[in-house]
């Protein structure tokens, strides 16, 4: 393996900007309903654990 010679990697691979942002607003949206689901609603007390 100890020939000297450097790695060369491929050129980075890149994507549509829009469809980045779209990815990441839809994360937000997700974390948004997942939130109100446990903070919202009896789901997240059920589960919650009693000292």
């Amino acid at each position: 393996m100890a020939s000297g010679k450097q790695i060369e990697f491929p050129e980075k691979q890149t994507h549509v900007k829009s469809f980045e942002r779209g990815m990441i607003i839809f994360s937000i949206i997700c974390t948004i309903i997942v939130l109100y689901v446990v903070l919202g609603t009896d789901i997240g007390n059920e589960y919650r654990p009693t000292v």
